[in-house]
């Protein structure tokens, strides 16, 4: 737990993408992005796109950098895959210059 503190949570819903980064042993939320913010949901065409992940893996990275994380980590549910929607999302983070752990 304490090797790798920061945690990504990304949330999909039918209408909306949030995502979010945390710190496991204070629970203190570093950064946030979300489809659902107001600057997002009227320049965005579709907010459940390929496109809107783009968007949001862009903004935690630009967030988490700006909080002095660099690192994070993500465990996936059980029986879930790293593919689609979501790998759209931390391969923009990785893009970004964040690193997985």
């Amino acid at each position: 737990m304490y090797m790798r503190p920061f945690l990504l949570n990304v949330f999909f819903s039918k209408r909306f993408i949030h995502a979010k980064v945390m710190h496991r042993g204070t629970s203190k939320v570093i950064s946030v992005a979300t489809t659902n913010a107001k600057d997002l949901r009227n320049t965005l065409p579709s907010l459940t796109d390929n496109n809107a992940c783009r968007v949001v893996g862009k903004l935690i990275a630009e967030r988490s950098k700006e909080a002095d994380v660099f690192a994070m980590s993500y465990e996936p549910n059980k029986n879930e895959r790293i593919e689609g929607k979501l790998g759209i999302v931390i391969d923009t983070i990785k893009e970004s210059g964040i690193i997985f752990v």
